[in-house]
């Protein structure tokens, strides 16, 4: 064979090899193929896959010390379960239990426009000893469970309305309901749990630090809101802790606004012109609170604004600014003892594990773009570990986080990443067009490397297992696969 027909003959397989790699590529990140299977051992099983449905809030499996619990939610009725007589209706522990010889009444001329769209229902199970997930209780919407770190008390944090015949104050905060026998009686907690914070309860973002200590994260007061007349130079920071499980709360102040204005952009950024109010005057808020110990925590509050590029053709450009306050116990109260800000900086998760190490999702660029960072608690220094996986490495790609889903384990790092690959231009000239996808990995050297793992979807990952390196999965959604089973992979 002639040399030039030698060389042409392998030039045309190595294109062809490329781009049978590169659709080999975009295929399996695309249909979630691949993936490893560390450690797999079943957690228990459902006996009806509907009673494992996974939704992006507010379901999945909660591991205490004193049992393993399942949230699921469906858009159907209880009664279609023929649910056993110890299965507790919350609806009727909150409300009663309707008048069966009560005649029906007559629908009103407005009735429809304020009933349901949905008759969702939320299934709560406990795992037994024979690794059957037991259903025990159920209510009308959706319901985050949340458990004390040592498992005693369990909280179910609902949509429901507060009953008619509750007090006519001006707590409006949906129902809360709190079980200390691991879920055979539940309780009405009808002076609301953490009720200033937020008062759609299953929308609570909560922090536990030790057997009692619980802070609750609502939005900074701003300077100007009107929220510090009655007392000046108190503004709210959003931020309430209480030391008895949400028993009794106190909202935690400062002398100033731990919020800026877009004001403060113009004097950061006076190059940018044309500042973005999508996210409102104060822009994309994100709070996140870390206790050290007894007498020491932090209130991390991050806020991203949008503008235009100044050369009037590039990607819209972001601004970041963190103001960190810091507390301090006095007589028994967290008190603000300093304030201080820090531009070029976004923090939109802290994590902190069980040895005291603390690792966060920070952003410290202009295109939004996060990392995985460690905090030194001494020198309150970012130490970045890593960028976020992709399904699409090593072709170029972005990676966002899905869903809030970032654990982190005793020596692991858990993370679901939704990626994005632009082809190139010369592959797809007539549009910039964009592939997405879907990936879960872990990493066992905090964050140097990735491995993917065989998990489908972002509604695959059930729960994590933080003290044993464990992630909870199952085989898709109840929908789209009849296995009834529920599984982990070890991580370590």
């Amino acid at each position: 064979m002639p040399r030039s027909k030698l060389f042409a003959t392998l030039f045309v397989a190595l294109l062809a090899g490329a781009a049978l790699w590169y659709m080999w590529m975009i295929a399996s990140a695309k249909l979630q193929w691949g993936g490893g299977s560390p450690d797999q051992q079943p957690l228990g099983s459902v006996k009806d896959t509907r009673l494992r449905a996974m939704t992006q809030y507010c379901t999945g499996v909660t591991v205490t010390p004193q049992g393993t619990w399942l949230v699921a939610r469906l858009e159907s009725e209880a009664r279609e379960f023929e649910p056993s007589a110890d299965v507790v209706d919350l609806d009727a522990t909150v409300y009663g239990k309707p008048d069966e010889n009560k005649e029906p009444e007559e629908p009103g001329a407005f009735a429809g426009l304020f009933s349901r769209d949905d008759n969702e229902t939320s299934f709560i199970s406990r795992l037994d000893a024979q690794g059957q997930f037991q259903l025990v209780a159920h209510v009308s919407g959706a319901a985050c469970l949340v458990a004390s770190p040592d498992g005693t008390s369990v909280f179910l944090l609902t949509g429901l309305d507060r009953p008619e015949t509750a007090s006519t104050d001006e707590l409006r905060q949906t129902v809360v309901l709190r079980s200390d026998d691991q879920g055979r009686h539940w309780t009405w907690l009808s002076k609301g749990w953490f009720a200033e914070a937020d008062q759609l309860a299953w929308n609570l973002n909560l922090y536990f630090h030790g057997a009692n200590d619980v802070w609750a994260l609502g939005r900074p007061g701003a300077a100007d809101d009107g929220s510090n007349e009655e007392t000046p130079g108190a503004v709210p920071t959003g931020v309430f802790y209480s030391a008895d499980r949400g028993a009794s709360s106190a909202p935690i102040t400062a002398p100033e606004s731990l919020l800026v204005s877009t004001e403060y952009l113009r004097d950061k950024r006076p190059d940018v012109t044309d500042w973005h109010t999508t996210d409102g005057e104060h822009g994309e808020i994100r709070s996140n609170v870390l206790q050290l110990d007894a007498q020491r925590a932090f209130i991390w509050v991050s806020q991203r604004f949008w503008g235009s590029n100044p050369d009037g053709v590039g990607d819209n450009v972001a601004f970041n600014v963190t103001t960190r306050a810091r507390l301090q116990a006095k007589a028994g109260q967290w008190q603000v003892v300093d304030v201080q800000r820090d531009d070029n900086l976004f923090i939109d998760k802290l994590v902190q594990n069980q040895t005291g190490r603390v690792i966060g999702l920070i952003d410290q660029g202009d295109r939004g773009r996060e990392v995985v960072a460690e905090l030194d608690t001494l020198a309150l220094t970012w130490r970045a570990l890593s960028e976020l996986p992709s399904v699409f490495s090593p072709l170029a790609s972005d990676s966002q986080l899905r869903e809030g889903h970032f654990w982190v384990g005793q020596d692991t790092l858990l993370i679901n990443t939704s990626s994005r690959h632009h082809p190139p231009r010369w592959l797809y000239w007539w549009s910039d067009a964009n592939i997405s996808a879907d990936g879960v990995f872990y990493s066992k050297d905090w964050g140097r490397s990735w491995q993917r793992l065989a998990i489908d979807g972002y509604l695959g990952i059930v729960g994590f297992q933080p003290a044993q390196d464990r992630v909870i999965w199952a085989k898709g959604n109840w929908y789209d696969n009849n296995d009834g089973g529920i599984y982990s992979y070890g991580l370590r």
